[in-house]
């Protein structure tokens, strides 16, 4: 249903790369009051709250892509052809995605360009939000339709769009320069003092999309830093067990969580999506997933809420930022910044709060690494190690059913893979790791460069 009002309105607006740049169409009149402007951000809200959005927080129709695209559910064996079983499925799809990004960015630069010289609070909570926006989609664009972090320099980025100009045809940016235009961008949301949860993005939320593309971006220092902030200033703590069930189903964010989608429960979608977490369980977990929670599966509460006894899922999917990936991802930077005692204590906590009777990991207990798992190197090209492989594994337990596993898989090495579905085979090749650019817009731009393997 999504799929099908988003191309209606595609239609209607024509935003391919020439068009979108188009700031008043004919017969449309541009806002004036900044209640009026705010009326645009409340709009993108809105559908956050219903579970409409799937470009800036997401939805569950998103998860159900990036979920059916890695390998935490087992696609060779398939029941049913709502969740897909591997990348290339959805290239058509993944490529016109790319197109329905830049009305939400269009829709902030608006905001953005009349509301910067306006000095009354609704102004000033409307350009943050409206900033804290467009560097969200820009950080989702960069994960999915740019190479994962490497030669930044020279890898391709996104086109830098400040305003639109219907004269323009704007061109792909360095993946550097995509990646440092984005985080200005949270740094003027986060400059402009946005306060409690007005219009959804509060200083914690922009901090915590700020530290994912630090993250994303192996700026491991930096990243670490404002991890650091959010764990000891955010006002949350980690959510302990006997809790944790509870915070993954409630609708409104709760414990940990600090924002979430679809928290409406009364939104004219619900009935499809009751339909859509049915998909989700139409494929068991894959054993290398399940093998993750040892002998004892039932002491681990994310065992318990994530799967029944037919391996199916049973973990309500929804979007979250939640204090969880905080700490995970401050493991890896202490990591990759040699500090493994400090990793491995990140972990620990972490572990305290989801399995009964933890024994805290040691360095010298902990597991070799395993051979073969579809994971073998880290970010940076190096060689996994057992407290790696340990970060790695709570992170595939914790983050399941969130749409993470896939952009893990990308972010460390670009497995390749293949799975047998009716008889034939699918492999998921690297270049599938990152999707086409909108054909229509390299079409009608000579200088708009494709993805490599979509040319």
């Amino acid at each position: 249903m999504r799929r099908i009002s988003s191309a209606i309105i595609l239609v209607l607006l024509a935003a391919s790369c020439r068009n979108y740049l188009d700031v008043q169409p004919q017969g449309y009149v541009l806002p004036t009051t900044d209640d009026e402007f705010a009326a645009i951000v409340h709009n993108h809200i809105r559908e956050i709250e219903g579970g409409g959005d799937e470009y800036i927080l997401g939805n569950m129709e998103r998860l159900l892509t990036f979920e059916g695209f890695a390998d935490d559910l087992d696609a060779n064996i398939r029941v049913g052809t709502n969740l897909p079983s591997y990348a290339g499925e959805k290239i058509n799809s993944m490529q016109l995605r790319y197109s329905y990004f830049w009305p939400v960015v269009k829709d902030c630069n608006i905001v953005i360009e009349h509301l910067s010289d306006r000095e009354t609070e609704t102004a000033r909570q409307t350009l943050a939000a409206a900033y804290a926006i467009k560097g969200i989609v820009y950080y989702n664009m960069l994960r999915e339709y740019c190479e994962a972090w490497d030669d930044a320099a020279s890898q391709k980025g996104l086109p830098v769009v400040e305003r639109f100009d219907i004269r323009e045809r704007p061109v792909r940016s360095s993946l550097q320069e995509t990646y440092e235009y984005t985080l200005g961008l949270f740094d003027k949301a986060l400059a402009l003092n946005p306060e409690g949860g007005l219009y959804y993005f509060s200083e914690p939320v922009i901090k915590a999309y700020k530290a994912r593309l630090l993250f994303w971006c192996e700026k491991w220092e930096e990243a670490a830093a404002v991890c650091r902030d959010i764990i000891w200033n955010g006002g949350k703590t980690l959510t302990p067990a006997s809790a944790y069930a509870e915070m993954i189903s409630a609708a409104a964010p709760k414990g940990e969580v600090f924002a979430k989608s679809h928290i409406n429960n009364s939104s004219e979608l619900d009935w499809y999506f009751s339909a859509i977490i049915k998909y989700f369980s139409s494929r068991p977990a894959s054993l290398s997933l399940l093998k993750l929670f040892g002998d004892e599966p039932e002491k681990d509460v994310r065992y318990n809420v994530s799967f029944n006894a037919r391996r199916m899922n049973t973990k309500l999917p929804e979007c979250r930022i939640r204090l969880s990936e905080i700490v995970l991802m401050l493991a890896e930077c202490e990591y990759h910044l040699g500090d493994e005692a400090a990793a491995l204590e990140a972990v620990n906590d972490l572990r305290r709060n989801r399995i009964d009777g933890a024994v805290d990991l040691t360095l010298e207990t902990l597991p070799a690494v395993r051979q073969g798992d579809r994971i073998r190197v880290d970010a940076m090209g190096g060689a996994m190690t057992p407290l790696l492989q340990a970060i790695f594994d709570e992170r595939r337990k914790e983050m399941f059913m969130e749409g993470d596993r896939w952009f893990e898989l990308k972010r460390n090495g670009c497995p390749e893979w293949w799975i047998v579905s009716n008889g034939l085979k699918y492999t998921t090749r690297k270049y599938l790791y990152t999707a086409p650019i909108y054909k229509r817009d390299v079409d009608m731009n000579p200088e708009m460069q494709q993805n490599e393997g979509y040319e």
